[in-house]
């Protein structure tokens, strides 16, 4: 079951276009651990990769190594996999949002630190052939997914919260720091204040966007272990919205019913989409390379008819990158939105395939011999805002991504009904994939400030 809030509207300096955040959590138990030390240090840290400006081409040629296609096409079919099992089942009154890059990034660190049975249940659900190609390829991922310059920004945090009365392995814990940048940090569970410095870990790996609510959290005596991947992303249009054709205008909800909201709107005179049997297909280019895919469902068609099907959401999807792609006049009128949402993926994980991890017998022997040691809880909270803002007068608005085909059909993305979108990074890899329902409604029946 998936729980949504609003968030407050926030000052125009904070985003200038878009900001999505999402923490995957898990909490791994034993029930004989207790600590009363009370210092907080960290064990293992990673480096970073440097930055790298966004005109510096050479320095962006240099950093992308080169990812196993058939890694690349098992993290997509995980994705789409996780995707349809998470989002089918929210509640259709209200916006829903998933990283599958998040808790693919979490699970992969998992899968290090479990052994025999456990761990191969932990693969089979990640749809990974072995644990070397995680181990080789993960990494190469983190590396080229990442960016941090002017225009903006795509950073992913891994952290390990490991209670100071456990022994764990320090080799691992190496391991973790290297091939995926995870940084560990001895921690005293029973200590108040502990939750408020994993928040503060968190909020300055995202800029001071997520994290506030971590230090609601509260520790177990028998919790040995809390597993974090944040993911921050910000970019920019490539062509951006004008905001004085903006316009309000009726949103209708699947029960007939309409909102009013905020339309961007824009019109290319030759771009790319898909005229396919039951939905139309387009994107809006991002500066650094990723996309914003929209996929809206036809009238009568419900996104959950879509999202239910896997093999359907995938080719979706991804029809942009085949020979259904057509190039044409295509209008969007697109609804400003905003919302956030928590998810519980326990019972998604052992859909999966994941079963014995979360059992006592669960062999966690990689990260510590303290036994039993076995997953009890994943959580991932997530969180965007879109709008026309943030677009700066820069020379990367002239970037050329038409091309000179000539228009041979027409789409409109008349974003007015419930509709998928789906952000992928550099190479397709999907980031996050979602469903508007009410573009006004966050969930718990608050409005949304526009």
């Amino acid at each position: 079951m998936i729980k949504s809030h609003v968030n407050k509207k926030r000052p125009k300096s904070v985003f200038k276009f878009v900001a999505i955040m999402a923490a995957i959590i898990m909490v791994i138990s034993s029930f004989f651990i207790k600590s009363n030390r009370v210092n907080t240090y960290a064990i293992a840290e990673p480096a970073y990769p440097t930055k790298i400006k966004f005109d510096d081409l050479d320095e962006k040629i240099n950093r992308r190594e080169d990812i196993d296609e058939k890694f690349l096409k098992n993290l997509k079919d995980f994705s789409i996999k996780s995707s349809s099992l998470v989002l089918r089942e929210t509640d259709k009154d209200i916006n829903s949002l998933y990283s599958p890059i998040s808790l693919y990034m979490a699970l992969s660190m998992v899968s290090e630190t479990a052994n025999e049975d456990t761990q191969k249940e932990i693969l089979e659900a990640l749809n990974m052939d072995n644990i070397e190609m995680v181990r080789s390829e993960t990494g190469k991922l983190f590396r080229r997914l990442y960016y941090h310059n002017e225009i903006g920004k795509l950073s992913i945090g891994n952290s390990l919260w490991l209670n100071n009365g456990v022994e764990f392995n320090g080799d691992l814990l190496d391991l973790l720091a290297k091939e995926y940048y995870a940084s560990s940090f001895s921690l005293d569970f029973n200590d108040k204040e502990s939750p408020k410095r994993i928040s503060k870990w968190v909020s300055e790996q995202t800029g001071g966007k997520l994290g506030k609510d971590l230090d609601k959290f509260s520790f177990n005596s028998d919790d040995v272990m809390i597993l974090i991947n944040n993911i921050y992303f910000y970019d920019e249009w490539v062509d951006s919205f004008n905001v004085e054709n903006t316009n309000e205008d009726e949103f209708y909800l699947a029960d007939g019913s309409t909102v009013k909201s905020d339309f961007m709107n824009m019109t290319y005179g030759s771009h790319s989409f898909v005229g396919a049997d039951g939905y139309t297909v387009s994107h809006l280019a991002l500066k650094n390379g990723g996309r914003m895919i929209f996929v809206l469902p036809d009238e009568g068609v419900s996104p959950y008819d879509i999202m239910s099907d896997p093999e359907l959401l995938d080719e979706a999807l991804n029809s942009l990158s085949t020979d259904k792609e057509q190039m044409g006049k295509v209008i969007f009128k697109i609804p400003k939105f905003n919302f956030s949402s928590n998810l519980e993926l326990k019972d998604i994980c052992k859909m999966l395939g994941m079963e014995n991890a979360f059992e006592i017998t669960a062999d966690f022997t990689n990260l510590s011999n303290t036994k039993p040691l076995f997953i009890s809880g994943i959580k991932q909270n997530s969180a965007i805002s879109i709008d026309e803002k943030g677009v700066e007068a820069t020379a990367f608005t002239q970037i050329d991504y038409c091309g000179a085909a000539q228009p041979v059909g027409k789409a409109e993305m008349i974003l007015n009904r419930p509709f998928i979108f789906a952000i992928t990074g550099i190479d397709g890899s999907p980031l996050f994939i979602g469903i508007i329902n009410n573009p006004k409604i966050g969930g718990m029946g608050t409005i949304v400030e526009q």
